[in-house]
């Protein structure tokens, strides 16, 4: 019996001495991500390491980037990056005349006249037609005609032949000839053609912009928005991503290449996520949100407008949207509001702001701070017909509804 017990704790030792290796080689595996061991277990248990803390009505100037108001009703996006001393423009909507109101914009910031980085994302006008901006006589208010313009990306495949894509074609021409260097989507995803993949912005404060993955890059697609070209901006242990108007399609491609295969093949959890195609049904879908879990989210549109849609729910942004970012964030902010009285816009957040010093996050706005789904917008009760269309109070059939609703799983 003796024996027995003597032989029965050594056995014991020996498995326990095991599990404590084991135990020991998961730590080490785990703490260094050796195997890209750290993400899977982390998107496994849904953990969020980028749960930073937000300081309100605070801008750093290491790096920041605002969501421009465009100065009109329509839904667009114009999106300026400062990193350093890099100036960094990504798209220039919704109309001609937002030209102005950008360039207004970018002249409290860029003090040389020079953006080292322009990026169109797609071919549709509401991200473009600032480029062009309007002429009068041998004036032109254009972005790519008033700025000097170091380095100019886009994607090359489009669908659009409309006469703003062709004035966008002759204003990149422009730049072309006075000494722009062109480069598409592809050749820097690639690192071909001297384009890079990664940019270095601020090598003192170790900031990068990616040129991320889309299929689309490369082969065609029936919807334009999925030509967008897709961004990832670093700032040492902070990212910020930006997809343009990728939809579903563009998405789903975009979550399989970042398998979580290697480092370079893994998408970060972000501090910001600029809201797919301006909060639509069709964009910011779980394949995606799943991966990045962002913190904050920004939405460019026109609250309300009712320009592509008569159903209430899916004026920009949708309920879909809302429902879909709800399990991870309410701190959804939007640029603008569409005022029924005035027929007009006006501000929602207002021009908003995202700024990091390389520790904490930043957040400011030139009208207000309010969220989303505490804003007086999202909890107006409305009149629609069964059907969700807009209605009134004297219409028999209408029935009054919330304008959105914040689900009971949103965070």
């Amino acid at each position: 019996m003796a024996k027995q017990r003597k032989r029965k704790r050594k056995v014991n030792i020996y498995i326990l001495s095991i599990l404590i290796i084991v135990v020991i080689i998961l730590f080490i595996l785990y703490y260094f991500n050796i195997f890209n061991l750290k993400t899977k277990i982390n998107i496994l248990l849904n953990l969020n390491e980028n749960q930073t803390d937000v300081l309100e009505g605070v801008t750093y100037e290491e790096f920041s980037i605002h969501f421009i108001e465009l100065g009109n009703d329509s839904t667009g996006d114009s999106i300026y990056i400062k990193a350093g001393d890099t100036d960094i423009l990504i798209d220039a909507g919704s109309e001609k005349n937002s030209a102005t109101y950008i360039s207004d914009y970018l002249d409290n910031y860029v003090t040389d006249n020079t953006l080292e980085y322009v990026i169109a994302t797609h071919g549709d006008s509401d991200h473009i037609s600032a480029f062009v901006g309007n002429k009068s006589g041998d004036s032109r208010t254009g972005i790519l005609y008033n700025y000097e313009v170091d380095n100019f990306i886009y994607n090359n495949l489009t669908n659009k032949s409309t006469q703003i894509y062709k004035d966008f074609l002759t204003a990149i021409d422009y730049i072309e000839e006075n000494g722009t260097n062109i480069m598409t989507a592809a050749e820097c995803f690639s690192n071909s053609n001297g384009a890079s993949s990664t940019f270095i912005l601020d090598e003192n404060n170790n900031i990068t912009m990616d040129i991320l993955y889309n299929k689309f890059y490369f082969e065609t697609s029936s919807n334009e928005n999925n030509y967008s070209v897709c961004t990832m901006f670093n700032y040492d242990d902070h990212h910020f991503m930006l997809t343009g108007d990728l939809e579903k399609e563009g998405e789903e491609a975009l979550a399989a290449y970042y398998d979580d295969s290697s480092e370079a093949k893994t998408l970060p959890e972000v501090d910001l996520f600029k809201a797919g195609h301006h909060g639509s049904k069709t964009s910011s879908n779980d394949c995606l949100l799943r991966k990045i879990k962002p913190a904050i989210v920004c939405v460019c549109c026109c609250a309300g407008n009712k320009q592509y849609t008569t159903n209430y729910k899916n004026d920009f942004p949708t309920q879909d949207f809302i429902d879909r970012v709800a399990k991870y964030t309410d701190q959804i902010y939007v640029t603008s509001m569409y005022d029924n009285v005035t027929d007009s816009m006006t501000s929602f957040n207002g021009n908003i702001i995202i700024s990091c010093n390389g520790v904490e996050i930043g957040l400011a706005a030139s009208n207000n701070l309010t969220k989303l789904k505490d804003s007086a917008w999202f909890n107006e009760e409305i009149y629609v017909t069964t059907n969700g269309k807009y209605s009134s109070a004297s219409d028999k059939d209408s029935i009054k509804v919330p304008q959105r609703v914040w689900p009971s799983y949103g965070v």
